[in-house]
């Protein structure tokens, strides 16, 4: 008689590599993260790419140590990177955030390293997944999940699988063009909706005029999006208007997913995405305002709701 595998031979490790943080979790497709199975650095962007790889050592050992897990008994380690790779080779392309990772070939590195079976991804992509399997997407077959943190990414997921295109990825809806609703320049959606970008926008909104935005961020140069939602809540004019800028210019992008794959589900993360009241009112109405008519019913835009596990779940859930 065949005996069943261990749970303890089913763990798989998830890494998320993005432009702010660094997170490693132990889990399993089937389960999610074990109890406090996770640990998170802060990236240092002077360190570059490596930098991060020196981290992931240092938190790999520290993970199983303190789960007194054997790197034997791991099945299998999936990445999700922030940034443009090929999927199939294993290779990262680039990175927009962190210097270092050109052509660097994370897959060889990390199955030298570490002696086991890696699978690579983009970063939001593997959210994608995590919220399909775990989160949001629950329920539906065809779910397309956005990331607006400090860049904007996005992950097509159809019947639980994710679209990498022709292995470079897809969904890079970071990088589609828009007109800006400010200037009518067109300009990257990650160039006006990014928190990087929203910060940006404050600042520049706040130079010469009496804001209260630089009043909570004491100065000027310390306005970032947290602010700018904090502001915009207290009435602050100025803070409103970007606020409003960044919704429409979401409303539009989102609008333009649903005519081109209508999904049953958009599922919005990343940072951005966790304001308040405010900033859902005004996407919503934007979304609603601008999506074709007859898939509107068919259509849900919610927000993520695994939070900041969310790439190393899915991570988790890589083949």
């Amino acid at each position: 008689m065949k005996s069943e595998p261990s749970p303890m031979n089913l763990l798989s490790l998830g890494i998320e590599i993005g432009g702010t943080k660094t997170q490693v979790g132990i889990g399993s497709a089937e389960v999610g993260l074990l109890p406090e199975g996770i640990i998170r650095r802060v990236v240092n962007r002077e360190n570059g790419a490596d930098g991060i790889l020196h981290d992931l050592v240092s938190m790999v050992d520290e993970l199983l140590s303190s789960k007194g897990i054997p790197i034997s008994n791991i099945r299998k380690i999936g990445i999700g990177f922030g940034g443009p790779l090929d999927s199939s080779r294993g290779v990262i392309l680039r990175s927009f955030q962190i210097d270092g990772w050109e052509n660097f070939p994370l897959k060889d590195w990390a199955e030298a390293r570490w002696h086991r079976p890696v699978i690579l991804e983009n970063d939001a992509s593997t959210a994608g997944l995590a919220e399909f399997k775990f989160g949001q997407g629950r329920g539906c077959s065809r779910l397309f999940y956005i990331t607006v943190g400090s860049g904007v990414g996005g992950g097509w997921v159809l019947n639980g699988k994710i679209d990498s295109g022709q292995g470079l990825g897809a969904a890079e809806i970071g990088h589609m063009w828009l007109p800006d609703p400010r200037t009518g320049e067109f300009a990257e959606l990650e160039q006006i909706c990014s928190g990087w970008a929203i910060g940006q926008r404050a600042r520049r909104a706040a130079v010469g005029a009496h804001s209260l935005m630089e009043e909570l961020a004491g100065s000027i140069e310390k306005i970032d999006a947290k602010i700018v939602y904090q502001a915009a809540e207290k009435g602050d004019e100025n803070a409103i208007c970007v606020l409003k800028e960044i919704c429409q210019t979401l409303g539009v992008a989102i609008s333009n997913i649903v005519a081109f794959l209508h999904p049953e589900r958009v599922v919005l993360g990343g940072g951005v995405s966790l304001m308040g009241p405010l900033f859902w009112d005004l996407v919503q109405a934007e979304f609603r305002s601008r999506v074709l008519p007859v898939f509107a019913p068919q259509v849900e835009l919610v927000p993520a709701e695994l939070k900041e596990n969310v790439v190393v779940i899915g991570a988790l859930c890589l083949e």
